[in-house]
């Protein structure tokens, strides 16, 4: 299917007089799209791991559409223009074939529904400039921390405008039935905490959020969000204090700042350890859940590392865990193949992880054995 490239102009016109058969997709990083974007526009949800699985060819449409609505009106046919955009490209023929945009063309280019493919020149910072009166924001308070803390730190002192973001939208998510998955506002609602019966919080930020109400078994482990943080050398404890609270009859709502990163890679080793699940169908559990999380690179590196730890002390055949939410069919398909690691000494130190390559073959059927070592490309 041919792209098309059209300036800010344009894409002003068909906002004002098309807005409802266009769909604009923004392929910019979730905290770029949460500060600023695009009013209507829906933001693609790749991670990592979906990226570097997908060698910049295309991916299940979920992923670039998230947005449920959005997507059932293009597969109903009603979306008749749809628009991609990145951070500044001026030409869709100058991006990278491994980049987010790219695969999201890509993508939206094997589509059958007749939709147009655009692409707007100058991506959002142009149209932005011109026309910020179509775009929405979030003001920047704290400048300190993580990037995750600082866009949580925004998004709690904007109570004017009655805004959350994704990540604070609903409420925890169940993980196990005794696991549950959340951001820092959710940990601070005692109204959710009460409904879903949590006993105890297990808080995975660099901030100590210990409740000032209420009766909870808590724990916090100081992490950063960033890529030098070894959060690996913390799996144990937070699987023993998760396993204390099972064995207690309670449940456990593990947060961080967002929920996105970090108290996801807990849970993730949670259920990779007591379900003795490898990382990529430890990840679709944990995403089918929650879709927001996006566990930063390094996280994901030692992960992979964790995987290989799980599956060298599984047993042959390991029991069938019970299953979390179906999959996707297409969704399944694209993660059924294993990881390839390059683990080497070298790469990785207490605070330091190179990732490794993800790509390899065909799924395992309860039936467990490390991934071959092969070299990066």
């Amino acid at each position: 299917m041919k792209v098309s490239s059209i300036d800010c102009r344009r894409l002003r016109k068909i906002i004002r007089k098309e807005s409802g058969s266009c769909l604009i997709v923004d392929c910019r990083p979730y905290f770029s799209f949460t500060n600023s974007s695009i009013r209507g526009s829906v933001n693609v949800n790749l991670n990592s791991v979906v990226v570097r699985r997908s060698r910049g060819g295309p991916v299940p449409l979920q992923f670039v559409i998230p947005d449920e609505r959005a997507l059932l009106r293009l597969r109903e046919g009603s979306i008749s223009a749809i628009v991609a955009l990145d951070d500044r490209t001026s030409h869709w023929q100058k991006l990278k074939k491994d980049s987010v945009a790219q695969i999201v063309i890509n993508t939206l280019s094997h589509l059958a529904s007749g939709a147009n493919i655009c692409f707007l020149k100058g991506g959002y910072e142009n149209f932005h400039s011109q026309y910020p009166e179509l775009c929405t924001e979030m003001k920047t308070v704290d400048q300190s921390g993580s990037e995750t803390e600082k866009r949580v730190n925004s998004s709690h002192s904007e109570k004017l405008s009655h805004h959350k973001p994704d990540y604070d939208q609903g409420k925890p998510v169940e993980i196990l039935p005794f696991l549950y998955l959340g951001s820092a506002y959710h940990a601070s609602r005692q109204d959710y905490l009460c409904d879903l019966h949590i006993t105890a919080l297990l808080n995975v930020s660099r901030r100590d959020l210990q409740p000032t109400k209420g009766h909870y078994d808590y724990k916090w482990i100081p992490v950063e969000d960033s890529h030098m943080a070894d959060i690996s050398s913390h799996f144990q404890e937070a699987i023993e204090f998760i396993d204390h609270v099972k064995q207690s009859g309670g449940k456990v709502l593990v947060h961080c700042e967002a929920g996105i990163s970090r108290s996801p890679t807990i849970c993730m080793a949670y259920i990779m350890r007591t379900q003795q699940l490898r990382l990529d169908a430890a990840f679709d559990i944990i995403k089918q859940r929650r879709a927001v999380v996006s566990p930063n690179f390094s996280f994901m590196g030692q992960l992979l590392q964790f995987e290989s730890e799980v599956l060298s002390t599984a047993p042959a055949h390991a029991a069938t865990p019970e299953p979390a939410t179906p999959c996707a069919p297409e969704s399944a398909c694209f993660f059924a193949n294993d990881f390839t690691t390059t683990f080497n000494s070298k790469n990785f130190e207490p605070s330091v992880f190179t990732l490794p390559t993800s790509c390899l073959q065909a799924p395992v059927h309860h039936q467990f054995k490390l991934s071959p070592i092969t070299a990066l490309p």
